[in-house]
């Protein structure tokens, strides 16, 4: 018994004071690390070099770090999906009632709302740049990296059109996309990715995406006014029509039916032409283009002057009033995912707003765009 006491109070004297000498270990041996390191790069310049290399490859390469594109596309949709959940704790937190609460909140996100644009004026810019990551061994833009790109300009595009849809659950969904390659675009070089509607039909909506950059200056002839190129392509033109019997441009259109104009009027050079197709669903449920971009405010225009927030189009009323009953987005969900269903043919507020001239231009180019997906399911058979 005694052995046991004695025991007991030796571990209990000697085991702490053990103990004490290594309690900020962790923090001694960073500190030891960092000396060690300070001492090797002062003394090895080889380290030092290697070091600096080490660094500035990571510097190149931060733009393709993992979960780098997962926050700069997925990340917005996230914090616009949870942006009426936090809009609430706020009214919440500052003891609003919950009617008066919901109403500013749906306020706010209407605020967003492309209402009275055009579907087909309706366009997105995103200014990017030709990193050295993004660039192969000839020093233009792979093809890998147009997509990535895009993906950013597309969510950029779905934030700013559908706003509201993507914050009642609802998922912009890509089926889909054909790449045209038209000129490359050199390392370090700035460029812009133009979104706009193309058309969309009872399922699918066709997104146009171009890339562009600034042509460059080109020096001018002092005698004539133009630029030594213009000047050669205007005899070049010459030479080919008193040859040919016919323009050049018609003789190129029916050779080369698939030639895009890389040079454009307005000063800007295309570099690539894309095409994608989407369809919205709202969990399962496939919501007709033409249902969401009424919702979100899009329509033709007036005979005379423009819509606005302040002045929105006749329909506004209608997803106006489904987002502010109930006091929740919940008549607007069960709307969206099948509600619409169950509206007459003649209550149908959705399709008049979209009518007119731009149903026309929808159809016109509808049987464009639907030529692509054709030629590509034609082609399935082929090994």
């Amino acid at each position: 018994m005694v052995e046991t006491v004695l025991t007991c109070s030796l571990c209990s004297f000697i085991i702490p004071r053990f103990l004490s000498q290594f309690q900020n270990w962790p923090l001694d041996l960073c500190c030891d690390l960092i000396q060690l390191a300070n001492l090797l790069l002062k003394h090895i310049p080889f380290l030092r070099i290697a070091g600096i290399i080490v660094g500035l490859i990571l510097f190149i390469n931060a733009r393709s770090f993992p979960l780098v594109w997962h926050i700069s596309v997925l990340l917005p949709f996230g914090i616009v999906r949870c942006k009426y959940q936090i809009l609430s704790l706020c009214h919440t937190l500052l003891l609003r009632p919950s009617a008066t609460r919901h109403k500013a909140v749906v306020a706010q996100l209407e605020s967003c709302c492309p209402v009275g644009a055009n579907p087909f004026e309706f366009t997105a810019t995103t200014r990017s740049w030709a990193s050295p990551d993004e660039t192969d061994w000839f020093g233009h833009v792979n093809n890998s990296t147009y997509a990535k790109a895009r993906d950013a300009a597309l969510a950029k595009f779905g934030l700013a059109a559908w706003p509201t849809f993507v914050n009642a659950g609802g998922w912009v969904t890509l089926a889909s996309t054909h790449y045209h390659f038209l000129q490359e675009i050199p390392r370090f070089a700035g460029y812009e990715m133009n979104l706009s509607i193309g058309a969309w039909d009872h399922k699918w909506l066709y997104l146009v995406c171009r890339f562009t950059s600034l042509v460059p200056k080109q020096r001018e002839d002092p005698a004539s006014g133009k630029s030594k190129g213009s000047a050669i392509l205007d005899q070049l033109t010459t030479i080919k029509e008193s040859e040919s019997g016919r323009s050049s441009d018609d003789d190129t259109t029916s050779t080369n039916p698939h030639s895009l104009p890389k040079d454009k009027s307005d000063g800007t050079t295309l570099h690539c032409f894309t095409v994608s197709r989407l369809c919205f669903k709202m969990g399962r449920i496939t919501v007709p283009p033409a249902i969401v971009m009424a919702c979100e405010g899009f329509s033709k225009p007036p005979e005379t002057g423009s819509y606005s927030r302040r002045s929105p189009p006749p329909h506004w009323i209608h997803p106006h009033a489904l987002r502010h009953a109930s006091g929740s987005l919940d008549v607007y969900r069960r709307f969206l995912a099948g509600g619409w269903r169950d509206v007459a043919e003649d209550d149908r507020w959705w399709v008049e707003p979209l009518s007119g001239p731009t149903e026309e231009r929808r159809r016109t180019n509808l049987t464009k765009l639907e030529v692509i997906n054709r030629g590509v399911v034609g082609c399935l058979d082929i090994w």
